[in-house]
């Protein structure tokens, strides 16, 4: 729906190729409200969720944080961005809520703690959920 003439300069056809795909992030479709990776069920209405059909007792914060990594499988979410998309707050790099939840939630899903396989911690950039692992 974008029409440009010639000549252009690089930087306006630049800018133009940036609102494009903005736009079309933007415009991905919201995960439903169930999610299913391997044996994790996540139910984001109830905020409930299962591991082999067992239920797993979670907080608000631990859920809407798995929820968030898993609606993101296999990439890797920075803690600034985590901390300004679940809490609403810029993250001032002394905040360890992320990363207590991220331990609390490796206990409760069963993810050693020493080698993670399930929530991997990229060091420098923040963590990662591998949905392969989820596999029984």
């Amino acid at each position: 729906d974008d029409f440009v003439t010639k000549p252009i300069k690089p930087r306006v056809l630049l800018a133009r190729i940036r609102m494009l795909l903005r736009r079309k992030e933007s415009a991905a479709p919201a995960p439903e409200n169930g999610l299913q990776i391997g044996v994790l069920c996540l139910n984001r209405l109830r905020k409930s969720c299962t591991m082999n059909q067992q239920p797993v007792a979670l907080t608000d914060g631990e859920f809407d944080l798995l929820w968030v990594l898993a609606t993101h499988a296999e990439k890797t979410l920075s803690r600034e961005w985590l901390t300004k998309t679940l809490r609403g707050i810029e993250y001032d790099g002394t905040d360890r809520t992320i990363d207590n939840r991220i331990v609390t939630l490796r206990k409760k899903l069963g993810d050693a703690s020493c080698s993670p396989q399930k929530i991997i911690t990229v060091r420098g950039k923040g963590y990662l959920l591998m949905p392969d692992a989820w596999n029984a």
